[in-house]
């Protein structure tokens, strides 16, 4: 069974139907094994998205109670214990949140593209997997969090100097209006570029850090707008669900009431992520589509094969002096390895060794 539409279809695909596409990827493949992707990963790490709006909010009204009517020090110790207290706190929600995240999202794409490769892989040797692709997700991460730094200060720091001036209230709204749309525009792009650059990093050699977000950028043209629509509902789903959590805190309901509210926030949110995370594959395919660039399934087999224990790897090409990745398929007597380009069939791997063999026979008979 194909896991998606044919590539010739995936093309045309609007955002509903790649989403549709995407939810269709664990029961037409393994429901059992997306299951225990999503109960080590994904649940953990939507669970310490409700948690760091749960600490915020906490701390945000233990601040008020303690310091509502009166004059804040900003040198007093119980201030800067407070500050000092919420940061570290702070620190480590954010710093849990961000390694479920690069782990969910490894153990995703490739799930789905040696699926989609036709690769047989189950949940342990996916484990195994992680830590080889999360060095290339972390070097992506940080040219991404560098343009959101970018975009973060391109927003407040106009915004700070105009307010340390004096400036008419009604034109300083009306620009942090206009600064807050385009705030807002380039955060929807970087995510979307974030996303795709995910799924490069995972699936193509050398294909991460820059060269990631090279290609994701080369992979958007003619599909921003899907994209934009994409990230943008992923973005939206995610911040109702984690407001709808954040009402259910205020409201004054029974105890067991505001828990099956939690919970049911929590299954939402799990449910968000795991779409979002498959979503991210399916997008991928369809922009090499659109760009009529073919995903060879042996490439991609060989690729998966070197984030294995096994005997793939990638090697030097010394035919041409550069990296590639190359599959290391062992000999007839299965003492040495031979390298094999990629872009090899399985039919010219059986000739080169066919040929070996006549060689070999015919040095003996002489």
């Amino acid at each position: 069974m194909e896991l998606f539409t044919a590539a010739e279809d995936l093309k045309f695909f609007n955002p509903n139907q790649i989403i549709k596409e995407a939810v269709k990827i664990p029961a037409k493949s393994s429901p059992v094994k997306f299951f225990f992707i999503t109960l080590t990963l994904i649940l953990p790490l939507s669970l310490m998205q409700l948690l760091l709006e749960t600490h915020s909010f906490i701390l945000y009204y233990i601040f008020v109670d303690y310091f509502y009517g009166h004059e804040i020090d900003h040198s007093s110790p119980s201030y800067k214990q407070f500050i000092r207290t919420y940061s570290i706190h702070e620190f480590f929600y954010i710093l849990s949140l961000f390694l479920f995240s690069i782990l969910s999202t490894s153990a995703i794409v490739f799930t789905v593209a040696s699926l989609y490769a036709s690769k047989s892989v189950s949940f342990i040797p996916t484990l195994f997997a992680i830590p080889r692709i999360f060095k290339h997700l972390m070097i992506t991460f940080f040219y991404v969090l560098l343009l959101m730094i970018v975009n973060y200060s391109a927003y407040y720091i106009p915004l700070y100097v105009l307010a340390s001036t004096n400036i008419n209230g009604a034109l300083f709204w009306g620009v942090s209006i206009i600064f807050a749309v385009i705030y807002d525009l380039v955060h929807i792009y970087v995510t979307a570029q974030w996303h795709l650059a995910s799924v490069i990093s995972v699936l193509e050699a050398n294909g991460y850090g820059l060269a990631a977000m090279k290609k994701s950028t080369q992979l958007l043209r003619g599909r921003t707008g899907i994209a934009f629509g994409l990230a943008s509902l992923y973005l939206q789903a995610t911040w109702t669900t984690e407001f709808v959590f954040e009402f259910t805190m205020e409201s004054n309901l029974h105890f067991l009431v505001n828990l099956l509210l939690g919970f049911l926030c929590l299954f939402m949110l799990v449910a968000v992520n795991l779409t979002g995370l498959l979503v991210q594959s399916v997008f991928y395919y369809a922009c090499k589509s659109h760009h009529n660039q073919v995903v060879d399934k042996k490439v991609l087999y060989d690729h998966l094969g070197s984030y294995d224990l096994g005997d793939k790897a990638v090697a030097l090409n010394p035919s041409t002096g550069g990296t590639e990745m190359q599959s290391l398929v062992k000999d007839q007597e299965r003492v040495g390895y031979q390298p094999v380009a990629l872009n090899a069939t399985t039919e010219s791997i059986k000739m080169q060794r066919s040929v070996k063999d006549h060689d070999t026979g015919g040095d003996q008979n002489v």
